[in-house]
């Protein structure tokens, strides 16, 4: 019988520091809970964002000013770079990357074929490790971001859990880095368009996607039965203890 399986999306803010560099901490760091969890026979799917920051730091790229062919060659360059941190820190489990955009799982063809793949991977005790292809999809480097995508394959694999990792607690009622008073929301048990509200904002300038796509990414996933969990990418143990509901973040109910 086939261990549960827990779906990980780990946003590039999470894994690079404020220069925008790689940081070997939040691999490490984050590579550990992976491995509990693959040791204790839970199956691991990762969706993780970074290769367009690992090639503007290998490319020497200025952050503010990349235009989108440089985040294309970024992209190109720094999956290389990406993965090769996830083999050096998940060993020995092996790792498999699958690259894809948003049609991948539009259509019902290519989603079966998606999920054959990672299912042979997940019964190989591969941990798959899934990005969108930035180095040729223009809108998802503009406007698109991991996680959506991590929500839709969550629900087409019948994920049990969703966990989405950023650099804050999770959702608060209002901005805190604005308002001093604002209060993190520990369980939503529906997601209404009064918790939509409270997303807004966007994110930083290392990745696409802000409070509002994570939200979003909730949503979707929750309505197919996932629980999700928003949390803290930089505090340790973060995804155990939020399983065992044992850390500040946010819990949103299936």
């Amino acid at each position: 019988m086939q261990g549960e399986l827990i779906v990980i999306k780990i946003g590039s803010n999470v894994l690079t520091d404020l220069s925008g560099r790689l940081d070997k901490k939040s691999f490490r760091r984050i590579a550990g809970q992976v491995k509990k969890f693959y040791r204790a026979g839970k199956r691991v799917l990762l969706v993780s964002s970074g290769a367009i920051a690992c090639g503007t730091e290998r490319l020497k790229l200025d952050h503010q000013q990349r235009t989108i062919p440089q985040k294309q060659a970024a992209a190109a360059v720094g999956q290389s770079l990406l993965m090769n941190y996830y083999t050096r820190f998940l060993r020995p489990a092996p790792v498999g990357q699958v690259l894809l955009t948003a049609f991948a799982v539009s259509n019902k063809e290519r989603a079966a074929n998606l999920q054959n793949t990672i299912d042979q991977l997940l019964k190989m005790r591969v941990i798959p490790i899934l990005n969108e292809n930035d180095s040729v999809v223009v809108d998802e480097i503009k406007f698109g971001d991991n996680d959506l995508l991590s929500a839709r394959v969550a629900a087409l694999l019948s994920a049990s859990k969703l966990l989405i990792m950023t650099d804050i607690d999770g959702l608060y009622d209002s901005d805190p880095g604005k308002n001093p008073q604002a209060r993190l929301l520990r369980v939503v048990d529906k997601i209404t368009p009064e918790i939509v509200k409270m997303a807004g904002g966007a994110g930083s300038h290392k990745g696409t996607g802000g409070m509002f796509s994570k939200v979003q990414a909730a949503k979707l996933a929750t309505e197919a039965g996932v629980e999700t969990y928003l949390v803290n990418g930089f505090r340790k143990n973060i995804l155990v203890d939020a399983l065992r509901h044992a850390a500040a973040c946010t819990w949103f109910k299936a």
